[in-house]
C-alpha cells in the first residue's frame, strides 16, 4: 500500500522485468479509481496498512498478484464483458502495454512532438532497458505508420521528388 502517493499521485513498480523499479506518475482519473479502490477495501474490511500489497489477492491469502495470477483472474472478466483482440481472442496483459505504448506515440504525433526525444520516457514508463527495446517492442500499426508518413512528408517530403522516365523507359 506504500508503493500508492496520493500526494503526489504516484504509484512505485517495484523490481519488473529485468529487477528494474520505477516510480510512474498517475493522471486524476486513475487516482480517483484508486481512491474509490481503497475506500472499498475499507469497507470490506480489508487490510489498508502500508505493508500489505496493494492489489489483494484473496486466493493467495493477500499477497501480491504475479503476471500469470493476474492474467488468470482477469480472463474471466473479460470474457464475460465481451472483450476481444481484433482476431477474437481474449486480450493479454502485454496487449494493454502494447496498446498504451501506440496510443503515447500516436498522441506526441498529433502534438507535434519530437517522438525521438520523448521515445526515453517511454521506455522508462515502461520499464524497459532502453528506447531500443521499446521501438521493438512495438508493432508499426496503421495509425502509427499514418502519423510518422505525414510527419516525415511534412519535414522532407519537398526533398523527395517522384521518379520520371524519358522515352524507352530511360532516364
Amino acid at each position: 500500500m506504500s508503493d500508492y502517493n496520493r500526494q503526489d499521485s504516484t504509484l512505485l513498480i517495484r523490481e519488473s522485468k529485468f529487477h528494474k523499479s520505477r516510480l510512474l506518475p498517475i493522471n486524476g482519473d486513475i487516482a480517483g479509481e484508486i481512491e474509490s479502490y481503497l475506500r472499498a477495501r475499507k469497507r470490506h474490511r480489508l487490510p489498508v496498512s502500508a505493508d500489505v500489497a496493494f492489489i489483494w489477492n484473496s486466493v493467495q491469502g493477500g499477497r501480491a498478484y504475479n503476471g500469470p495470477g493476474l492474467q488468470m483472474c482477469l480472463r474471466p472478466l473479460l470474457r464475460q464483458c465481451g472483450i476481444l483482440t481484433s482476431k477474437g481472442k481474449l486480450p493479454r496483459i502485454h496487449d494493454a502495454r502494447h496498446s498504451f505504448a501506440v496510443n503515447a506515440l500516436l498522441r506526441w504525433y498529433q502534438m507535434g512532438a519530437d517522438v525521438d526525444a520523448k521515445l526515453p520516457l517511454l521506455a522508462t514508463y515502461m520499464g524497459h532497458c532502453s528506447a531500443a527495446s521499446t521501438h521493438y517492442y512495438l508493432h508499426f500499426i496503421e495509425p502509427l505508420r499514418t502519423a510518422a508518413s505525414e510527419r516525415f512528408d511534412s519535414c522532407f517530403g519537398n526533398l523527395v521528388v517522384p521518379f520520371q522516365t524519358g522515352k524507352g523507359g530511360r532516364r
